[in-house]
């Protein structure tokens, strides 16, 4: 996709700057509300930090998670992205800081807008390269995520941060515009042997409640119930009739929840739930399994503040298992998931099972982005992935597969 610059028209450069800049540094008033940011200038592709002001009690209001639009000057345009909170309201400060991601795509003068405060709204410059006396662009694009939280303001004279800036960890899940969301990878690969077949999958999540609804203003506890669904198919591409080999489908209702604040250097996440998986076919072929689950997954981010490391237990207890009375021999009593990466770079994953019985089944993913989209959370990646063991189909659990290499792209990773 072109990437779109926005400027104003009609000025001369060293006055356009000038009004450009106090345009920037001022915040936006509305309805009681006040609006401002740390820095003016954002980094597309990075995260951004604004912070919330409110008269008298009115703080201590504010929803940990708060809806936003991006709107292009000169275009109907708007871009939706959700405001994360930073840690819990300064006790008497009257204030709270609030985190996104900036989409990829989006570059030049535009306006932040809080849909649910009328006219609450902010101008921030959007620029991969900004200028630094004595220095080049790219110290500065660096700098703004320097993991040691200093902001671009502080280097610029007559720019005075507001709060300070905030550590916001690489890895961070992904900014959802919409109650609708990534649940697991999603991706199409060709290769394999005996015979050599597509794999792909798709996957989502949605919230079943939300945010600012009526169930979950007056029961705020629902607010981290899902509804999970993720389909794994292997496409037979050798043999004459290119059948599908087995598809797995696995609904899930679960509910999940942070154990701690984002801004910290590592976090930790817990999922509860029920899952079915199944292959939606009947009579011999027919294979399916209930389970309940607890899933914890945690990442800490190492000295660079880019590179992190993830580790994703998985428990579960088998609630039915009629069709394939020993598939607890081939897949066991849980999984472990580990990656390392960086989430502009190359990215490292491993899904790890073991039965009962010492069968194993290994999968090794090894990704790298090739661009971004204006939406967070969703980019193009070339995707290599290899599989050796058992239970690379749910119809095959107990049938061991050599090792098997595919490539193609994946959308999230």
């Amino acid at each position: 996709m072109t990437e779109r610059t926005f400027v104003h028209p009609g000025a001369g450069r060293a006055v356009g700057l000038a009004f450009l800049l106090e345009l920037l540094v001022a915040p936006a008033r509305a309805a009681g509300w006040l609006v401002a940011a740390p820095d003016p200038q954002v980094v597309p592709g990075q995260r951004f930090e604004v912070v919330l002001i409110g008269p008298g009690d009115d703080a201590g209001q504010w929803p940990q998670r708060l809806p936003a639009r991006i709107e292009l000057p000169g275009s109907a345009t708007q871009i939706a992205l959700e405001l994360v909170a930073i840690g819990p309201p300064g006790a008497g400060s009257g204030q709270r800081r609030y985190f996104a991601q900036w989409p990829g795509e989006i570059l030049g003068v535009v306006s932040l807008v809080l849909p649910e405060q009328s006219g609450a709204r902010l101008l921030l410059e959007a620029r991969a390269v900004a200028p630094s006396p004595g220095g080049s662009g790219q110290e500065v694009a660096d700098a703004a995520t320097d993991p040691g939280g200093q902001a671009v303001a502080e280097r610029m004279p007559g720019v005075e941060a507001i709060a300070p800036k905030a550590v916001l960890p690489a890895g961070s899940d992904p900014v959802a515009p919409t109650a609708i969301s990534f649940h697991e990878p999603m991706y199409f690969l060709v290769g394999g042997r005996d015979p050599v077949s597509a794999r792909f999958q798709f996957s989502f999540k949605y919230r079943i409640f939300d945010d600012h609804g009526v169930v979950a203003e007056n029961v705020p506890i629902v607010r981290g119930l899902y509804f999970g669904f993720t389909q794994t198919s292997l496409w037979d591409l050798e043999s004459n009739s290119k059948p599908f080999r087995d598809s797995s489908f696995r609904p899930t209702l679960f509910y999940s929840w942070r154990l701690s604040d984002p801004g910290d250097r590592g976090w930790l996440g817990l999922s509860l739930g029920y899952e079915h998986e199944s292959n939606g076919k009947e009579d011999t072929p027919s294979r399916s399994i209930d389970t309940l689950f607890v899933r914890a997954e945690g990442r800490y981010v190492l000295p660079d503040g880019r590179t992190w490391i993830g580790i994703a237990p998985k428990l579960w207890t088998y609630l039915d298992r009629e069709d394939n009375p020993d598939i607890a021999r081939y897949r066991g009593y849980g999984e472990l998931g580990l990656r390392i990466g960086r989430d502009d770079g190359l990215m490292l994953s491993s899904l790890i099972r073991r039965g009962t019985s010492g069968k194993t089944g290994v999968q090794l993913d090894l990704s790298y982005p090739l661009r971004t989209s204006v939406f967070s959370g969703v980019g193009t990646f070339v995707h290599l992935q290899a599989f050796r063991g058992y239970g690379e189909t749910l119809l095959e659990y107990d049938l061991e597969r050599r090792t098997q290499v595919r490539v193609g792209v994946s959308l999230v990773r």
